[in-house]
């Protein structure tokens, strides 16, 4: 028990520290900063599944190749896209609470669209409360409505949020007889092709001064795109999803705590009531039935 405990603490800390590493590269064109992350968790992921799971690559691929050519879009480029071009306008504390935009969507998904969640009244109140909570973090809707910038790099991101959700509902249904390990380094890898294309035909990367950069970007990478990731596969197959689900909870927490001690942004009353409503809002979408 104290191991699982233990991974989630770990894989909630190292996710919340993302936002934190993509806060400190801003200045990096958005679709060269994902580029980098990705392909450094590429090499990560690929070189662990391979040489440290002992898993095979191709087999896998070669059952259903389209799927982790798609996830590759769903899964990996446009939702991390969304997040570091929303950070250029969006602090890293509401990036984190932001995050929580993907079990909404599925929920409204699940219920609305695949008709696979019945209707309950608790998780739309959830839902109510999560979003109002957002509100309140940022102070209210006159902050949310007063800077343009702000409000657009909050929509980018729970875009992203949403594609990431369709995500998974793409991944329940044609993914149960593939290995998740393989699925995650080939999702990965063509992820970080399809970046590094758009990197070069859109933002000329090869022009672009990292500088002090390089090291935010290789620790994102490396941990929330790598390690961090690998690590909910192994939580998942030892406590199951339920457990695993429980990172939603604690990643919003410790982005802002982070966010206050680290970069040193202001922890007000309104981020504090607001996060705490956002919480209950998602306790509410995992109790309703």
């Amino acid at each position: 028990m104290l191991l699982k405990f233990g991974l989630l603490f770990a894989i909630s800390v190292a996710w919340a520290a993302g936002y934190l590493f993509i806060g400190a590269a801003r200045h990096v064109p958005p679709i060269t900063a994902t580029a980098v992350m990705t392909i450094v968790g590429a090499i990560v992921i690929a070189g662990s599944v391979r040489f440290g799971f002992g898993h095979a690559l191709l087999p896998d691929l070669k059952k259903r190749p389209w799927v982790p050519a798609v996830m590759a879009v769903s899964a990996i480029a446009l939702p991390n896209l969304a997040v570091v071009a929303a950070e250029h306008t969006v602090p890293a504390d509401l990036a984190a609470v932001l995050g929580t935009t993907v079990p909404i969507a599925t929920i409204l998904l699940t219920t609305f669209v695949t008709r696979q969640s019945a209707f309950s009244t608790v998780r739309m109140l959830g839902i109510v409360v999560a979003l109002s909570g957002l509100v309140i973090f940022v102070g209210g809707w006159a902050a949310l409505t007063d800077d343009p910038a702000d409000l657009d790099g909050m929509l980018i991101m729970m875009a992203g949020g949403l594609v990431f959700a369709l995500n998974g509902l793409l991944a329940a249904h044609q993914t149960r007889d593939l290995n998740p390990h393989v699925l995650a380094a080939w999702t990965i890898i063509f992820g970080a092709v399809a970046l590094s294309l758009a990197a070069l035909i859109l933002e000329q990367p090869f022009s672009v001064e990292l500088g002090s950069a390089v090291w935010p970007l290789v620790a994102e990478g490396s941990l929330g795109m790598g390690v961090a990731y690998l690590g909910y596969y192994v939580l998942v197959a030892r406590a199951g999803a339920a457990f695993a689900s429980l990172y939603a909870f604690l990643v919003p927490v410790f982005g802002v705590v982070g966010s206050a001690i680290v970069l040193g942004e202001q922890l007000t009353t309104h981020h504090v009531a607001g996060l705490f409503v956002v919480l209950g809002g998602l306790a509410l979408l995992t109790k309703g039935k």
